[in-house]
């Protein structure tokens, strides 16, 4: 069953191999404040190569300086995706690659050919270190005076790599990154590192090749288009939904839609802004980004398929280029898997966790988004309901589509075979 299946298991392994291994150290008693179970321990190192961001507790509390190492190594891992992490390394030591773990790392990187992968995976590496470098100053010159020059220097540098990597976790304690909820400055430069982390590496490389919007690939402008879209419109509708909130708050919660980074206490806003959280977060960022999500680009595919289909026309349109049949039968399957994922996880929640439906739903979703957000208090969470947590963060990361060809036989004589047609009443 598993025969030619090796683009599919590597990442799915790979990434529970370095789950299991963090779950192991994050168990080790010299890293933690206070005793933590394996099952605890197993649920927050997922949550970091997830880069999903959902804890029970605080990490402040539950770990001291050893065990946020460990955290934000795995933060790191999950951000640059393990298979691409691997294969910079293998670029940087000018080690030979074979054909087929060539194939393997350029589906994950989605790159255009196998000879572009070493130059990938270079630039990959440069441009995460420029940006967490730049983001750790910034956030030092806040820091470092506030809790002084090692603790400041150490708290810039986790919530840089919190922030690039999309994943949430602060080490503020129990109000969080709240306690900066009137800090204009702090907030821009977290925005600045989400909006980075969500948006790309390779449409930021094909923005710095090209430098001109009408020579951009489709792609890169589809990314741009949408993330202004998804930065601009839920703020204007979250602040119209709930006018308490200031326009940066409300920009804050909308570029951390694949963060989890929660300025404001998303328990207490209406169910109208609650579904509109829920909605970005299941779009979420863009494809090769550290964030998770069905991805703009998806649902770029799905809503540009209907207006044509509404339009009567046979073909999907974007930007004046025409998408294959075979990109929009895969969003619409990307989309439907996500759906079903959720559906599942929600009857099984629901069964075994007494908890209001709303609640369920909206951490399911921010779970298979690798999001974060959280309206269940871990005091309502029993067993099922975070092994139904963890299965989801597991299969947002991985992508359901990756985990369901593992087990789906291709047949290559279908191939030969051309069908007759025959339409049916809808």
């Amino acid at each position: 069953m598993f025969k030619g299946k090796k683009t599919y298991l590597i990442p799915i392994i790979s990434f529970a191999l370095v789950m299991l291994i963090g779950a192991v150290l994050l168990t080790i008693p010299s890293f933690n404040n206070i005793n933590i179970s394996f099952a605890d321990a197993l649920y927050t190192s997922v949550s970091g190569v997830t880069t999903t961001g959902l804890l029970k507790g605080n990490m402040i509390a539950q770990f001291n300086f050893g065990g946020q190492l460990v955290f934000a190594i795995l933060m790191e891992i999950g951000a640059l995706g393990f298979v691409i992490f691997v294969s910079y390394f293998w670029s940087i030591r000018n080690k030979k690659i074979s054909m087929s773990d060539a194939m393997v790392i350029n589906d994950s990187l989605s790159g255009d050919n196998t000879g572009s992968i070493k130059e990938h995976t270079l630039f990959i590496g440069k441009l995460v270190l420029i940006i967490q470098l730049a983001g750790t100053i910034l956030l030092a010159i806040r820091f470092v005076p506030l809790l002084g020059f090692f603790e400041g220097l150490w708290y810039s540098i986790f919530h840089v790599i919190s922030a690039f990597s999309n994943t949430g976790v602060d080490l503020f304690g129990e109000n969080g990154i709240r306690v900066f909820v009137n800090d204009f400055y702090v907030q821009i430069v977290l925005i600045l590192l989400m909006v980075a982390g969500s948006f790309g590496v390779f449409a930021i490389e094909d923005i710095k090749n090209t430098k001109k919007f009408s020579k951009f690939k489709l792609q890169t402008k589809i990314i741009i288009v949408g993330t202004i879209f998804m930065l601009v419109v839920p703020t204007i509708l979250l602040k119209l939904i709930q006018p308490e909130i200031s326009l940066t708050n409300g920009l804050f919660l909308t570029a951390a839609r694949s963060t989890g980074f929660d300025i404001l206490d998303i328990s207490k806003f209406n169910s109208a802004a609650q579904v509109i959280i829920m909605v970005i977060m299941f779009i979420g960022s863009s494809p090769a980004s550290t964030g998770g999500g069905v991805k703009l680009v998806t649902m770029a595919v799905i809503i540009s398929t209907l207006i044509s289909t509404l339009k009567g026309k046979e073909e999907t349109i974007i930007f004046w280029r025409k998408i294959p049949n075979y990109t929009v039968r895969m969003a619409f399957t990307i989309f439907i898997l996500f759906s079903v994922s959720i559906f599942i996880a929600l009857i099984l929640f629901m069964n075994y966790n007494n908890i209001g439906i709303e609640k369920v739903l909206f951490d399911c979703i921010s779970a298979i988004s690798n999001t974060g957000f959280s309206l269940v208090s871990p005091n309502e969470l029993n067993s099922v309901g975070s092994l139904v947590l963890i299965a989801l963060m597991y299969i947002g990361r991985i992508g359901p589509l990756s985990l369901v060809l593992v087990f789906v036989n291709k047949d290559n004589k279908e191939k030969f075979v051309e069908y007759p047609e025959e339409k049916v009443i809808l």
